[in-house]
């Protein structure tokens, strides 16, 4: 798991509060234990990726316990993964990654956001202590932070995959899982929102047919639920739906007791040849 330059490509090697490369590019390790390898010239923004808002909101309501089925099916899809090197991309605040170091803690787990800020949120889960990610960078899933060939398996829950750059990091016989909305996911939220409810479709074509993967197959998974109190603001929060809700549809939905609505995933798994 050896990190790169973004400036030259070269490896990055650890002193006690930086990573330097042989060209002397110098970058700093953060008081959290993370690193920020998004050179300023690649950003698209000033703050790129979910804001601090968004990330908040995503672990509050994650850390009630309705995504735990999704959980639960995420590990069991993994390989044993006890001694493996693992990639969570676009870790967002560490919840899946943190999940599941605890179920593999002999694993050596990175994590990569855009996010600063979810970066530095990631940074400060634990496990006994002990930090849940091995290593943590602010960088983008389409420049990954990594030399070739650094994993046994990539993870991406609800977070753009690059083929091309994911397959560069990977081992060859690796493991890539990416769990996706499936048709229902949310739709009790979105009904709430919008006249019509929208369908979820496939996201993963492009890794159907890309040629350094081979299709290992998908699951879907449903489950009803009953989201209460502030948790439902939480949830719209978290997703792409809170950018197209009115401030009247907003302040409604802070005023609801309960929303019913179906959660509905795709996990798909993928073999880099």
């Amino acid at each position: 798991m050896i990190l790169k330059c973004p400036s030259c490509q070269q490896a990055l090697t650890i002193t006690p509060n930086t990573y330097r490369c042989s060209n002397n590019h110098c970058f700093d390790i953060a008081k959290e234990g993370y690193t920020n390898l998004l050179l300023a010239q690649h950003k698209r923004s000033k703050n790129p990726g979910d804001d601090n808002t968004m990330m908040a909101c995503r672990q509050a309501f994650l850390n009630q316990g309705y995504y735990q089925f999704l959980v639960d099916a995420l590990i069991a899809t993994l390989d044993d993964a006890s001694d493996q090197n693992l990639l969570d991309i676009g870790c967002g605040e560490g919840f899946y990654g943190h999940q599941i170091k605890q179920h593999y803690p002999c694993a050596q787990l990175a994590g990569v956001d855009i996010a600063k800020g979810g970066v530095r949120l990631a940074a400060k889960r634990k496990n006994n202590d002990i930090p849940a990610y091995a290593q943590l960078a602010v960088a983008s899933a389409y420049d990954l932070p990594f030399m070739a060939q650094s994993f046994d398996c990539a993870v991406s829950v609800f977070s753009p995959v690059d083929p091309q750059e994911t397959a560069r990091v990977l081992k060859p016989g690796g493991q890539l899982v990416i769990v996706g909305p499936a048709k229902n996911h949310l739709k009790g939220l979105a009904e709430s929102i919008y006249d019509e409810f929208k369908p979820h479709t496939n996201g993963f074509k492009t890794l159907d047919n890309h040629p350094n993967f081979e299709p290992l197959g998908s699951t879907t998974i449903e489950q009803e639920a009953t989201i209460k109190g502030a948790s439902i603001y939480q949830l719209l929060t978290m997703t792409p739906y809170f950018w197209s809700t009115s401030e009247e549809k907003q302040e409604a939905i802070k005023k609801l007791a309960t929303l019913s609505t179906p959660l509905a995933f795709e996990i798909s798994r993928y073999k880099r040849l």
